[in-house]
């Protein structure tokens, strides 16, 4: 059996073991967004990895105001380093775990979200939805510092 006598040293050498690290941070419009981009840039740089910022809109118009924040956003995230997707889709779920897999993704950083219980049950929560998906990557769910 593979691995049966080796250090654990050994065994995180063998490269069948090791995938790239590539970490996806899903950007957002609200104010807790830059919290959660730093928090997805210090996990990609602590596991020596590659980071992305992906942004999710419905297609259509939005305001000046929604353009201009999410593009602060993704400005703070090509500062570090972070390679950018700007994906239209009404599914935010499925477009999220299109980019996971189109991009090799191991590990995908989210904010809490901000809609109801009641919202959440008629519609359901796109944490759930992604995790039904099986895709195989870690979620981290940063939680707002308020709540």
């Amino acid at each position: 059996m593979q691995g049966e006598g080796q250090s654990p040293e050994e065994i995180l050498e063998e490269p069948e073991q090791i995938s790239p690290v590539r970490v996806m941070v899903a950007i957002g419009i609200n104010p807790h967004t830059r919290r959660l981009l730093l928090r997805a840039a210090k996990l990609a740089q602590g596991l020596q990895g590659e980071l992305f910022a992906v942004h999710i809109h419905a297609p259509g118009q939005g305001s000046h105001v929604y353009h201009a924040n999410v593009e602060w956003h993704l400005d703070q995230a090509r500062r570090l380093g972070a390679h950018i997707e700007l994906v239209q889709s009404n599914d935010v779920a499925t477009a999220l775990v299109q980019q996971t897999r189109k991009h090799g993704i191991t590990h995908l950083v989210m904010g809490q979200s901000d809609i109801s219980r009641w919202q959440e049950v008629l519609k359901g929560s796109i944490i759930n939805r992604i995790m039904r998906h099986r895709s195989g990557i870690d979620l981290y769910i940063v939680t707002d510092s308020g709540r």
